[in-house]
């Protein structure tokens, strides 16, 4: 099975699927990942800087046996200045390259609007008419940055969440930033855990299963 995970910014596949990520390479599966905002910007104006943040990428990916990542090249912090069609075209090349019977992507309510913006253009590309091979959407949680994320879809990582826990301190310039630190990464799966009666979970939207 193919998985594409679909990640505004470096560290969000880890935060959202890590866990995931690991169980799906764990069961055979091909997982890909594609970074949105992965260009230079006002918050990282060095292009040294940009690809520091991209060679950490490739380090995670590694890690996770993610199969191949793809770097898009929208500025951080900026998706809202951007036309849709712009990103909305960008995924495409992605989707139909790979053909992926899974998506993980954003939630839509985020305080984060580069978050809200991949969440919607990835949304038109999850249209059953436009992409029939597409058999489950996901939407993965940002803790700090979702509101009102009530989850309808588990993932126990109880055997990943140190594994996750390692990709994500590899994100050297990023852990630590705000709610994003290893603690609090681990206190939100065991908070999900306790949901649903084991250790660890990562908790999702379902968005659409096709069986």
């Amino acid at each position: 099975m193919d998985i594409l995970v679909i990640a505004t910014h470096l560290d969000d596949e880890v935060i959202g699927c890590g866990g995931a990520i690991l169980k799906h390479v764990n069961e055979g599966d091909s997982v890909y990942v594609c970074f949105i905002c992965g260009g230079t910007s006002v918050r990282y104006p060095n292009k040294d800087l940009v690809e520091t943040r991209r060679s950490h990428g490739r380090k995670v990916a590694k890690l996770l046996g993610v199969k191949e990542i793809f770097f898009q090249d929208f500025p951080i912090i900026m998706l809202d200045t951007i036309p849709q069609l712009e990103i909305v075209t960008a995924l495409e090349k992605v989707i139909f390259k790979i053909k992926p019977q899974v998506i993980y992507t954003h939630y839509s309510d985020d305080i984060n609007s580069d978050h809200r913006s991949v969440y919607e253009a990835t949304m038109v590309w999850c249209r059953p008419s436009k992409t029939p091979f597409l058999k489950k959407v996901l939407l993965y949680e940002i803790f700090g940055s979702n509101r009102s994320f009530n989850p309808n879809y588990y993932i126990s990582i109880d055997k990943y969440v140190e594994q996750k826990l390692e990709a994500l301190s590899l994100y050297t310039t990023e852990v630590d930033a705000q709610t994003r630190n290893l603690d609090t990464i681990k206190k939100v799966a065991q908070y999900r855990g306790a949901e649903i009666n084991c250790e660890y979970a990562e908790g999702f939207i379902l968005y659409r299963q096709i069986e």
